[in-house]
């Protein structure tokens, strides 16, 4: 197993993850639906309300399965 592949690996999938805002239940209001602007993590459709809350969920979520998914890619 090559450390700086696993390394890379869990460096991108980490890059996907911001704490911005996203819509939930599609179309927001402005595009005529019923949809709300939420704040959370874009690429999981999470709602986190705090820095705090992004924190944990980049320590218990992301990374956790970012490691699992770049072992298993580069097993031999």
């Amino acid at each position: 197993m090559d450390t700086e592949t696993v390394i890379a690996a869990v460096q991108s999938e980490l890059q996907r993850h911001n704490w911005d805002f996203f819509v939930d239940e599609p179309p927001a209001i402005g595009q005529g639906g019923n949809g709300v602007v939420v704040p959370g993590c874009p690429a999981c459709k999470k709602r986190l309300n705090t820095l705090g809350q992004f924190m944990e969920h980049i320590s218990n979520d992301v990374i956790p399965q970012a490691i699992k998914a770049a072992i298993r890619n580069t097993a031999p």
